[in-house]
């Protein structure tokens, strides 16, 4: 029978899940730090699970919250907006001393100017090594539409990442702000839905959609980020990747994240990345399902070529994602060995890397590569919105 009152997700029981097999060797590398991360599955969001709540037992608390969201907290009525509404939008409208808007800003032209191979490095990268996480990909795994709609989800998120990544975009009245509350909420209504059924295992996964786990979605949307693409070709150097780090430490802090746990260098980001790999255990069946659904979709890009060039991208696209996510993962998932991985080291990556080298001793060429990329982001994100209104599709956060 399922639970209609259950526990609040924010902190739970402090066994450790059983995902976490792997705990003993970490220890022996990172010491106490292990333990302390560890607890960390254990724990959700308070304040959005509270609001979440609070939102739906209250009549207006749909047009509070859009309220809240255009003008501010202080702007909702009194009598129009719970507590505990207020006290999740102090908390997001209060911004960190440590917070960097310009810093944050060239971090989000790193993203930006990498176009298309930033579109390769976040879905074949990013979101193929969240798979691999056999707890992790579970709030995913456990909700079918997630499967059978990969192109959608890829698009979702690039919108997503987009947004937070424009000029402005992580200022209160920016998108990516807007978007980082939606699916702050969002992931508190999964949560919540997830521990009130009977599916969901607390003792081997954790609580659902976790600190540590949205801990490491920041991670590699900024760190992660920028291993990928340079596995394409693309230079990104230490500055630029720290820079992106750090908007991806304010993104994660407004998503909910425990400040303890949003790094603040590249030598942070490395070392939660390393614990948490050795701690967590790898992929599973439902790792091989979610990516096999993401290499079976067929890219915008590709939709006016013939089904031969689909096969070969396809198969550049498998090389790809084995090189990013690293061979064991990919050895696992079974993504195919072919002609697919000369094609990607020995034409692809070489290729990028020549035309990146050449750019740099051509005057102004880095100014156009970088309007070329804002331009691609801002063109497939126009068109993914139009593309989501027309089908009355839900939010851009639903699929985040």
């Amino acid at each position: 029978m399922r639970n209609p009152n259950p526990p609040m997700s924010h902190v739970h029981a402090m066994t450790l899940p059983q995902r976490l097999v792997g705990l003993p060797n970490a220890r022996a590398r990172f010491g106490d730090q292990a333990d302390r991360v560890a607890a960390f599955f254990s724990e959700g969001d308070a304040l959005a699970d509270a609001a979440v709540l609070a939102l739906d037992g209250t009549p207006q608390g749909r047009a509070a919250l859009a309220c809240a969201l255009e003008h501010g907290i202080d702007a909702v009525r009194p009598a129009d907006a719970p507590a505990a509404l207020v006290q999740l939008f102090r908390q997001l409208e209060h911004v960190p001393f440590w917070v960097d808007h310009a810093r944050g800003a060239r971090g989000g032209q790193v993203f930006l100017r990498c176009g298309p191979f930033g579109g390769i490095a976040l879905g074949f990268g990013a979101l193929a090594r969240a798979y691999c996480s056999s707890g992790g990909n579970k709030p995913l795994a456990m909700t079918g539409a997630l499967v059978d709609s990969a192109a959608q989800r890829i698009s979702n998120t690039g919108r997503f990442i987009h947004a937070v990544s424009v000029q402005g975009g992580l200022l209160r009245v920016g998108p990516g702000y807007r978007q980082c509350v939606q699916v702050r909420l969002l992931h508190a209504r999964i949560r919540l839905a997830l521990l009130r059924g009977e599916a969901w295992r607390l003792e081997a996964w954790g609580v659902p959609i976790n600190q540590a786990d949205m801990a490491l979605t920041a991670l590699l949307f900024s760190h992660g980020f920028a291993g990928f693409v340079r596995k394409l070709g693309v230079h990104v150097s230490e500055r630029e990747e720290a820079d992106l780090i750090h908007l991806w430490r304010y993104a994660g802090y407004l998503m909910g994240v425990r400040e303890e746990l949003l790094c603040a260098t590249l030598a942070e980001a490395q070392r939660l990345s390393e614990l948490v790999d050795v701690m967590d255990n790898g992929p599973d069946e439902d790792s091989r399902r979610l990516l096999n659904a993401l290499l079976r979709r067929d890219p915008k890009e590709l939709q006016q070529h013939s089904p031969r060039v689909h096969r070969v991208a396809r198969r550049v696209f498998a090389a790809a994602c084995r090189d990013m996510i690293g061979e064991p993962f990919a050895d696992y998932v079974g993504l195919p060995h072919g002609p697919g991985d000369l094609a990607f080291r020995y034409v692809l990556r070489p290729g990028v890397s020549l035309l990146q080298n050449v750019h740099a001793h051509i005057p102004g060429a880095a100014q156009r590569a970088q309007r070329f990329g804002e331009r691609y982001w801002s063109a497939v994100s126009g068109e993914r919105a139009a593309a989501n209104s027309d089908a009355g599709a839900v939010p851009v956060a639903r699929a985040v």
